[in-house]
């Protein structure tokens, strides 16, 4: 492990090990070499991560498997308190990295010390690594506001802006380690740690800077933890739920634009009507009248 190291490319694991081994390869092809990679496993069930991991060979990267299963957001700070570089990503195990991230997220820090992490622009890829179309993703596009400069996402403006779609993606933040609070991400949470975390470093004071490259592919498919959760109304119902919570906590502070946009709950009930046009062509009658029934909840404001 290289002491001059100023990234960790911390890789919280539970299973797919194809996908992992993707990862790992698109942080081994970082245009900067100087980096260090852990996977953290959280207690899953395949018997190879860690050979998998061994076999690269590569003194850089190391596994660190966890005595229990700590969760989603349990592992994203277990990752995050055994990372000793000042900056640190948490790659997502089924997403891979575009070559030139690492050398574009230290440049960005340095030119902004304050930041408390900073992240990219990433598309959309399918089980294969191949480009994919994602309707909701389409739409935080047009939402966001990167347009060829490093914006500053600050203040109401910046909770406002993730209020009215999350365009930010977690997983392609870089965060700066001594400015994180200790644990971040609440455990409470499966679906919803991530823009909990972007909301309270936003009331608390704190910014992030973006970088308007795509340097980062999301992978999409069938058995990962969003999916599943979309499937059902579980994700729909901690939106729900934390909308409710960041509306009081905005008002609170006098943001009253932040905390009536988060009481409308307008992307929470777009993304639900999408979802039960989309189960009514499938056939899935079930599923979309618990769809109808979160809208519901949605719309009261």
């Amino acid at each position: 492990m290289s002491s001059s190291a100023r990234i960790t490319f911390a890789i919280p694991f539970y299973s797919g090990v194809p996908y992992l081994r993707r990862a790992i390869e698109s942080v081994r092809a970082q245009s900067l070499k100087d980096w260090v990679c852990i996977v953290v496993d959280d207690a899953g069930a395949e018997t190879d991560t860690e050979d998998a991991v061994a076999s690269y060979g590569d003194s850089r990267i190391r596994y660190v498997r966890n005595q229990s299963n700590l969760g989603l957001a349990g592992n994203w700070n277990q990752a995050l308190r055994i990372s000793d570089t000042p900056l640190v990503t948490l790659l997502h195990s089924d997403d891979e990295l575009l070559p030139g991230y690492a050398e574009a997220v230290i440049a960005t820090h340095m030119a902004h010390p304050n930041a408390v992490a900073v992240f990219t622009r990433a598309s959309i890829i399918d089980t294969d690594s191949k480009p994919v179309f994602s309707f909701p993703d389409r739409i935080k596009r047009i939402i966001e506001s990167l347009k060829g400069s490093e914006p500053r996402v600050s203040g109401e403006e910046g909770l406002n802006g993730l209020l009215r779609g999350q365009y930010i993606f977690c997983p392609t933040l870089c965060y700066r380690a001594s400015l994180l609070n200790p644990d971040p991400f609440q455990s409470r949470w499966r679906m919803v740690a991530d823009l909990e975390f972007l909301a309270t470093t936003l009331l608390n004071g704190g910014e992030f800077v973006g970088i308007p490259e795509e340097l980062y592919s999301y992978r999409r498919h069938d058995k990962s933890q969003t999916a599943l959760l979309t499937a059902t109304t579980e994700r729909f119902d901690e939106e729900i739920e934390i909308y409710g919570e960041l509306s009081t906590r905005a008002e609170a502070l006098g943001w009253s634009i932040a905390a009536l946009t988060a009481r409308k709950r307008r992307i929470i009930r777009l993304h639900l009507a999408y979802r039960i046009i989309g189960d009514l062509l499938h056939g899935r009658r079930e599923p979309a009248r618990s769809k109808r029934t979160a809208l519901k909840r949605a719309s009261q404001a």
